[in-house]
């Protein structure tokens, strides 16, 4: 009962007290969802921003495939463009095969703009092979090497491919080169350009020689150049044949057989002394020493001449291809000369020797001979005599001081009323002019023959400009050439006849107060008074020994002996003046298309400017050929009296061959030219 009643009884509410209100500050607490949409609203405004500002920028670039980055702002990729504000980037592409491209760029204010970019290929390589192997190859006009072999590094586009081999024809092809740094295989079969020769010999057994190659022995077949191509058949005892042969392409050519003819006997004759005339059964041979060739098995007459000395003659018979020397000792017709001289004590120089001194009596071959009286303090006198057998000769001298002589008072060198130098010469000794039969490039009126200047003169060391002459004729004009003038103050004056240039040297006598040298009326040339002092065109002579003669003979070209010159040796037809002259000179540069502007270039051994090249010159002479016959030296030529031309000395711009370029070179005419002027010369009294 008792639990019933506990179970009915009803719950009674206990008494609650709520706790005590916390009576401080409030706390601020960030309620999320209204910051997330005010980072929401921020960020919408950017873009807003961003958009409203920004400008479309279509990157078009080729290749298509290229990977693109852009960098120095924001930008956004959209399609086939992007968004950027305006300002500086950098773009940089790259794709397979091309050079990477690195290019900035700005974006402007326009709202629509287009880059458009091409990519560079990388290069391309070739790897080439041919048949024969060993070609050599060249591409677009520059050796690489021969073959096989890889040309690296060429550039996409079509290339021009030659390849060449001895005794093969040569190839020449288009290639184009892909690039994308890919390489590229060619291999080129080359075709033969030659034929076979069939070759037999009376008697057999000759060695044949094709070039400098030799082939076999007869009888032979081999092979010939189409183009032609120099075969030697020689057997001992035997004249060697020789001939130049072509054939077709493929083709053999039969010869006749070569019928050999016995070898010419070799006589290598000498004297004492030497320089002796030699004649062969009564024709004219040369001087010794000298080889002479011999018909074997026949009796010869040999006869030596030399002036002053007994005639020798020597009978011989050679072999077939004998060789023999001999030397004949020349027995002297003697005369007798006796010297006599004051002071005393003078030497005597007898050919260039000296021999004693005076008052002694020398006993001489009977030929013509230079004496000459020598004293320290004193000016040498020179005599020449032809002692004769059994008839006694005396030669009488005075010497003079040099003070006597007054050359102490003769200036080394003078200067003219308009400025030009000119320098003193004493030629002393006989020289050469002309060139020997054998030069390369000796021209017909080159005859060699012995000149003497005994007349002091001046030379000037430059070419007159177009300032000197101006002042002489003001209204001149050297013009110019193709466009590239030749009027310059300081260039040679050329587009002058020899006229022209006769009346300026009289005009600048009258200017120094000289005698003039040439005879004028009514503004004509009428001649010359050889004993003038006032200014001159040079003789011809005189400048053949300025230019040639040294003290070891006389020099063949301005810079040496060989041909071509080096680089700025002179002004000459260079590869520069290609497009204005016919044969330049390969390879070799001077600085000057035209005339370039007087002593651009190193003097010569006489210190004398321009002399081989810049322009041609005017001298005095007449032109004519002599012929140089007798034996003595012709004193101080002044060309022949009369004439319808005259001669021209020294090469010029537009001069590039080995003929013209050497310096006893002789040219003429009468008519101006675009590279022809002058200078001017002298006597000293």
């Amino acid at each position: 009962m008792n639990e019933q009643k506990n179970d009915h009884e009803a719950i009674q509410p206990l008494a609650f007290t709520p706790l005590a209100e916390n009576t401080g500050a409030k706390r601020f607490r960030l309620k999320p969802l209204p910051m997330l949409l005010g980072l929401a609203l921020i960020a919408s405004l950017l873009v807003m921003a961003f958009l409203l500002s920004a400008r479309s920028v279509v990157v078009k670039i080729t290749p298509d495939n290229a990977r693109i980055d852009i960098s120095g702002g924001i930008s956004f990729a959209l399609a086939d463009h992007y968004l950027m504000r305006p300002g500086d980037y950098q773009l940089v592409a790259e794709a397979e095969g091309f050079e990477v491209l690195q290019l900035p760029f700005t974006v402007g204010k326009d709202d629509h703009q287009l880059l458009q970019l091409e990519m560079q290929k990388l290069p391309g390589h070739l790897a080439l092979t041919t048949e024969p192997p060993g070609a050599e190859v060249s591409i677009n006009d520059e050796a690489v090497g021969a073959a096989p072999l890889t040309i690296s590094d060429l550039t996409p586009s079509d290339h021009t491919l030659t390849i060449s081999a001895q005794r093969y024809l040569p190839v020449t092809r288009e290639i184009n080169i892909e690039g994308m740094d890919t390489t590229q295989s060619l291999s080129v079969q080359l075709e033969p350009a030659w034929g076979q020769v069939s070759l037999t010999s009376s008697p057999p057994g000759a060695t044949v020689s094709v070039g400098d190659e030799d082939r076999g022995v007869t009888p032979l077949t081999t092979e010939l150049l189409a183009e032609g191509e120099v075969i030697k058949v020689a057997l001992p005892g035997y004249k060697t044949w020789q001939q130049s042969l072509s054939v077709a392409i493929g083709e053999t050519l039969a010869v006749d057989d070569i019928q050999l003819e016995p070898a010419d006997g070799l006589l290598q004759l000498s004297s004492t002394p030497s320089g002796a005339t030699v004649t062969l059964n009564g024709a004219y041979q040369g001087t010794t020493p000298l080889d002479i060739e011999l018909t074997p098995q026949q009796t010869h007459q040999l006869t030596l001449f030399f002036n002053g000395y007994k005639t020798a003659k020597r009978s011989l018979t050679l072999s077939a291809g004998e060789q023999q020397s001999m030397s004949v000792q020349l027995q002297a017709n003697l005369g007798e000369v006796q010297v006599v001289a004051s002071p005393a004590d003078a030497s005597v120089w007898i050919d260039g020797v000296m021999r004693g001194t005076q008052g002694q009596t020398f006993t001489l071959p009977a030929r013509q001979h230079r004496i000459e009286l020598r004293r320290a303090g004193y000016a040498t006198a020179t005599r020449t005599v032809t002692p004769q057998p059994g008839l006694d000769q005396v030669v009488k001298v005075t010497l003079l001081t040099e003070q006597q002589a007054r050359w102490a008072s003769v200036p080394e060198k003078i200067t003219t009323a308009n400025g030009a130098t000119l320098l003193l010469f004493k030629p002393r000794k006989p020289f050469t002019m002309g060139a020997p039969r054998r030069e390369s490039g000796r021209r017909a009126n080159e005859v060699r023959r012995e000149v003497q200047l005994t007349r002091p003169f001046y030379l000037a060391s430059h070419e007159v400009t177009n300032r000197q002459f101006k002042q002489f004729a003001r209204t001149h004009s050297s013009s110019h050439a193709s466009g590239i003038t030749l009027d310059q103050p300081t260039q040679p004056v050329v587009r002058i006849s020899w006229e022209q240039a006769a009346r300026y040297c009289n005009w600048l006598s009258g200017k120094d107060n000289l005698t003039p040298f040439y005879r004028e009326e009514n503004g004509k040339i009428k001649g010359f008074d050889p004993s003038a002092n006032g200014y001159r065109l040079p003789t011809e002579a005189e400048w053949a020994w300025a230019a040639r003669t040294t003290s070891g003979g006389e020099k063949r070209f301005s810079w040496g002996q060989q041909y071509p010159p080096a680089n700025r040796s002179g002004n000459f037809a260079d590869t520069s003046a290609g497009r204005l002259v016919t044969e330049p000179i390969k390879g070799y540069t001077d600085g000057f298309a035209v005339s370039a502007p007087v002593g651009s270039f190193r003097p010569n051994h006489r210190q004398l400017y321009d002399l081989e090249g810049n322009v041609s010159e005017w001298v005095n002479d007449y032109y004519g050929i002599e012929l140089g016959l007798g034996s003595r030296a012709e004193k101080d030529p002044m060309g022949p009296a009369t004439g319808d031309l005259r001669v021209i000395r020294g090469a010029s711009w537009r001069h590039g061959n080995i003929t013209e370029l050497r310096l006893s070179y002789r040219d003429y005419g009468e008519q101006p030219r675009d590279d022809l002027g002058f200078r001017i010369a002298r006597y000293v009294e």
